[in-house]
């Protein structure tokens, strides 16, 4: 896999937040994304599927804290991270 793929995956850096009119400084509303991910604009079902796809991602360590909303829309069991 390529280093820095994400870095370069994103292209336009708040486009899909600009093109949501999500507020600058908060998280986009997942129903948003998975709404935005059936758009019949091939460029937005991109972006809001990469950003599916990035909202998943654990962190280094210990990922998702469970018991968070986030943790509780997900159909696995969290992963355990290294320490």
């Amino acid at each position: 896999m390529a280093k820095q793929w994400i870095q370069k995956a994103v292209k336009s850096p708040g486009a899909l937040r600009k093109a949501l009119k999500a507020p600058t400084g908060e998280t986009i509303p997942t129903g948003k994304l998975e709404k935005s991910s059936h758009s019949e604009n091939p460029t937005m079902a991109k972006r809001a599927n990469l950003a599916l796809t990035l909202k998943k991602l654990h962190k280094r360590h210990g990922g998702q804290v469970e018991g968070s909303p986030a943790a509780k829309r997900l159909d696995h069991a969290p992963r355990k991270g290294k320490k």
